[in-house]
């Protein structure tokens, strides 16, 4: 990401290095204000070369001398260090912060098909590798988990349904255990509010702690007014139609919070009094349309509405929230003795053919702030310490599962510096299933090791922090791995395990000096041919098979297999795959590891 950066303070004009760890600098004491500003020309294209002087920003009509300026282009994919296959690492820049929020309990089931078509298409079409996104469904407990793997999300969106044809008493959100207990927060977005405001605020909540950085909800929605099989006395106590109140708060919060809502009707052009309910005509579907553009135009957004190029312009709302400005302005005072009332903001460039976007309020000490959260909370990676992971699902017995965890903590550090570190296993709908931690000193500038998570055959996210004490230096990386039932459509591994006697020397590095186990569980409907592992070097074919009787399922399509090396091993950069009929089997089939 290519950021640049200006302060101006005390007319003196300083420039910030080029990386992507630049922020806006602030003089202690001195409430700044950030508004993100997009900047695209008349064919929706982002302007990349804007100073500061080319830019206005007013508070209630008056000037305001912009204090920062900054840049933040995340347009280009980065060109990390290349890791080896099915390794992570927070060495990560991430593009552009998305968020698609899926109104289940506002569409009828005769529409969710064009809803899921439409955020499929936006995921598989309009996002780059490095942009994150987290998928919340309103009619279920959600979790909410921003992440750069696209399978994750669309598990998501395929599990979409509509509700509104159903009574809420049907299904609960937001039972007692959905709630986690410690260290990090598993209340999901779709447990916080039965209503879709309450929804979005939940999720405006969950991005919030992000600085520095645009933030987007994309929300699939016919617009939020509350469906009329809702017993209004009885259920909720209001007459059916749009919660003002609600959507007065989500938007309070979400001005406060820095985050846009941009709002989607995928039923494209609609005629009036056409609907997708059983009684057509009840009400126009043009009047429901007016949320999605009061909401959007109160957060800094767009509504996509009324349109059948839902596609081209989800493309666009990706496109100009990787490149946009951080103007930062010193806000007029607040007076103590009286309630804050909300300022306008207006920013203009003297840029010809130049179209601003911005959020037109701001709040004086509305809630919402930059408050930090655990380490491990954090909705996106952090690299100050750097982490490498690379999970496995592993068959504890003949019926439980589990997640093997070997890791690799720092680069440089000192010798003997003490690193503390712990992990936990997010399921789909966010809640905390499992969790281990530990210590660990360093030797040879890291710290290497792995750690167990005992969970059942799901979808997992798993987010490890680690801490070195002296000096302290933080780091968090995020990792999905799928724990198999069995049977799937096609063959897949759930990653390959390593174990050799003594400690690890790093993350897959092993000594040739002792033997090394290496094993995997697959998954197939059907698994039939020749089965083998194979041994080369790194990239290269396989120099060695060795033929693997497949033996008895641990359950109906699920097999775990193993090969053990004697010592001394093959030495340099080796890579094992597992193959079928001298062809590998499947992607996930191989790793990469070292031998000394």
């Amino acid at each position: 990401m290519r950021v640049i950066a200006l302060l101006v303070a005390g007319g003196i004009a300083v420039w910030l290095a080029e990386s992507g760890s630049a922020q806006p600098i602030f003089r202690s004491g001195v409430e700044l204000v950030t508004i993100d500003v997009v900047a695209t020309d008349r064919s929706g294209k982002p302007v990349h070369d804007l100073k500061a002087s080319d830019f206005e920003l007013f508070e209630d009509g008056k000037a305001q001398p912009i204090k920062t300026f900054q840049f933040i282009d995340a347009s280009q994919v980065p060109t990390e260090a290349i890791l080896p296959p099915f390794v992570v690492s927070n060495d990560v820049e991430p593009g552009g912060i998305f968020a698609v929020v899926l109104d289940e309990i506002g569409y009828y089931v005769t529409e969710i098909q064009d809803v899921r078509r439409a955020a499929e298409r936006f995921l598989n079409n309009a996002l780059l590798p490095h942009d994150h996104v987290a998928v919340v469904r309103s009619g279920v407990d959600s979790g909410f988990t921003l992440t750069s793997d696209r399978q994750l999300a669309l598990d998501a969106i395929t599990s979409a349904s509509g509700r509104r044809d159903r009574g809420i008493r049907l299904e609960r959100a937001g039972a007692p255990d959905a709630v986690g207990a410690g260290d990090f927060d598993t209340a999901s977005p779709g447990s916080l509010g039965r209503g879709s405001f309450g929804v979005l605020e939940a999720v405006v909540d969950k991005l919030r702690p992000i600085p520095a950085r645009r933030k987007v909800i994309v929300w699939f929605s016919r617009g939020g007014e509350l469906p009329a099989n809702w017993e209004t006395n009885l259920e909720i106590g209001q007459p059916i139609g749009r919660n003002e109140d609600a959507l007065r708060s989500l938007i309070d919060r979400a001005r406060a919070a820095n985050v846009a809502i941009y709002t989607v009707d995928p039923r494209g052009l609609v005629a009036p009094g056409t609907s997708g309910r059983d009684n057509p005509g009840v009400a126009s579907d043009f009047e429901e349309t007016g949320t999605h553009r009061d909401l959007s135009a109160a957060t800094g957004g767009r509504a996509i509405v009324n349109t059948n190029d839902i596609d081209g312009s989800l493309r666009r709302v990706t496109v100009e929230n990787r490149a946009y400005y951080l103007l930062g302005y010193e806000p007029a005072a607040v007076d103590g003795s009286k309630k804050p009332k909300a300022r306008k903001i207006r920013v203009i460039t003297r840029s010809p053919g130049v179209e601003l976007l911005h959020r037109s309020i701001y709040l004086p000490g509305a809630p919402g702030g930059n408050a930090v959260p655990e380490l491990i909370a954090s909705p996106l990676p952090v690299r100050d310490l750097p982490i490498r992971l690379a999970p496995a699902a592993v068959a504890i017995d003949k019926k439980k599962r589990g997640i093997l965890l070997p890791f690799e903590i720092g680069r440089d550090l000192r010798d003997d510096t003490e690193v503390e570190y712990n992990a936990i296993a997010l399921d789909p709908e966010g809640k905390v299933v499992a969790r281990a931690n530990g210590r660990g000193r360093a030797r040879n500038g890291r710290v290497a090791g792995e750690l167990g998570l005992a969970v059942e055959s799901k979808t997992y996210q798993v987010r490890f922090a680690a801490r070195a004490l002296s000096p302290e230096v933080e780091g968090l990386a995020l990792a999905t791995i799928r724990v198999p039932e069995g049977k799937s459509k096609e063959p897949e591994c759930a990653g390959i395990v390593f174990e050799q006697p003594g400690p690890r020397a790093g993350l897959r590095q092993f000594t040739r000096e002792q033997p090394i186990t290496i094993s995997t569980l697959i998954s197939a409907d059907k698994l039939d041919g020749a089965i083998a592992f194979g041994l080369g070097a790194a990239g290269g074919v396989p120099q060695r098979l060795w033929p693997t009787p497949l033996g008895q399922p641990l359950a109906n399509g699920l097999w775990r297999i193993g090969l053990t090396l004697k010592a001394p091993l093959p030495t340099g950069n080796l890579e094992v795959r597992i193959m079928r009929d001298d062809l590998l089997l499947a992607d996930g089939c191989l790793a990469q590891f070292i031998s000394r």
